[in-house]
């Protein structure tokens, strides 16, 4: 069992209380740091792979079809702009585009003029109809391989595919792949020789979904039929959103920054308070009257569960040492050494072993035990005897 201290203190002790406000530091500087790459992810520009982007390896990437083609001669330029997919097109290219969603409709509609083959992987109604009038979504899809039932050779030579949206074709449109009311693969011809083709690029050509049924084959012989592909996945900018958020920064509102900034101050003021070096504890006068044996034994697990014997002890002494001084009628400040002679000399015992049981620091609790019991042997031994007539009562 240990008690509180207040003045003395061991090289342990010190050495405790050293690693103490290093370990806090530590801790401090941690979480400053934390704090900062959270700050610096904000500022950071970040964005996932787009879907289906050319050269995307996730789930739903495109980058194992754009692979196959490259191995089978097809040359695929990749865009993410107008004007970038407007230098790479040809009159004998085909123009696979992502989502028309950001896509301008004149613009949309000016590209598959310009291109021999438009394959249209995902977009709304609105640009859809800018290039197929008339077509509009009709059921979600089957999981079940379904046959193409149409004259269109890419799609006789796949066979089966898991298709995906389904779209209803209007009448100058040729439907294949029937689900439900709709076709899973809409293609129409322009006067001028050109000609667009529309299914659920996501469902297809995925790479999670390549694999499946005749997907790739469907896949290979509408993509590789002009031997030149341009793969472009427009962005916001395209439909005119000039500014676009670039960043997550850009998307949070002005006083996001500055309670950042703020938390970051706060937190290094609170570290720094909380981190000074505590002074020794000191007993104060307590409002209400607590038995001595609570507050012991309160103190006692406190400074157990600190692990210090030396302070415990020194508490003891000092209870021990002013009981003893007062029968000896010897001064407060009397030096150990005069005491454990006045000790040694009424109890007739070797003064150096009672000078050994007033000064001996303890290194552990065993030795705190046995200097605690022999303090408690020769307070015993003294209280039993009157010093002055050297008997016992």
């Amino acid at each position: 069992m240990s008690l509180i201290a207040t003045t003395d203190t061991s090289e342990r002790a010190q050495r405790t209380s050293r690693a103490r406000r290093i370990w806090s530091w530590v801790a401090i500087l941690a979480v400053i740091v934390f704090t900062g790459s959270v700050v610096y992810s904000f500022q950071s520009e970040w964005s996932a792979p787009d879907p289906l982007a050319a050269d995307s390896p996730r789930y739903d990437g495109a980058r194992a079809i754009t692979t196959i083609l490259e191995e089978r001669g097809t040359t695929v330029t990749t865009a993410d702009d107008t004007d970038a997919a407007r230098a790479a097109l040809s009159s004998r290219s085909t123009l696979v585009i992502t989502d028309t969603r950001n896509l301008d409709i004149e613009t949309l509609r000016e590209l598959a003029d310009d291109a021999r083959e438009t394959v249209i992987l995902d977009g709304d109604i609105a640009s859809l109809d800018a290039v197929i009038p008339g077509i509009e979504y009709a059921d979600a899809g089957s999981m079940d391989p379904i046959a193409p039932m149409c004259s269109f050779p890419a799609a006789d030579n796949a066979g089966e595919i898991i298709a995906g949206t389904a779209y209803m074709a209007p009448p100058d449109a040729a439907g294949c792949y029937p689900v439900g009311d709709g076709y899973a693969l809409v293609r129409a011809e322009a006067a001028s020789g050109s000609a667009v083709t529309v299914f659920d690029g996501n469902a297809v050509l995925a790479n999670e979904n390549l694999a499946q049924a005749g997907n790739a084959a469907l896949a290979l012989g509408v993509l590789g039929s002009t031997g030149d592909v341009v793969w472009y996945s427009p962005s916001p900018e395209d439909a005119g959103t000039a500014g676009a958020a670039s960043s997550i920064a850009d998307l949070l509102p002005g006083w996001v920054t500055p309670a950042i900034v703020l938390g970051i101050l706060a937190a290094i003021a609170a570290g720094l308070w909380r981190g000074r070096r505590f002074g020794p504890l000191v007993a104060e006068t307590l409002p209400v009257t607590v038995r001595a044996g609570e507050t012991l034994e309160g103190r006692a697990r406190l400074y157990r569960s600190s692990g210090e014997p030396a302070h415990a002890l020194a508490a003891l002494r000092r209870g021990a040492e002013a009981r003893m001084t007062k029968k000896l009628s010897l001064p407060r400040d009397a030096s150990p050494e005069t005491l454990a002679r006045a000790v040694a000399g009424a109890l007739g015992r070797d003064p150096r072993s009672v000078f050994d049981t007033l000064t001996t620091t303890p290194a552990d609790d065993a030795e705190f035990a046995e200097l605690g019991a022999r303090l408690r042997e020769v307070e015993s031994a003294l209280e039993s005897i009157d010093p002055w007539e050297k008997r016992s009562r």
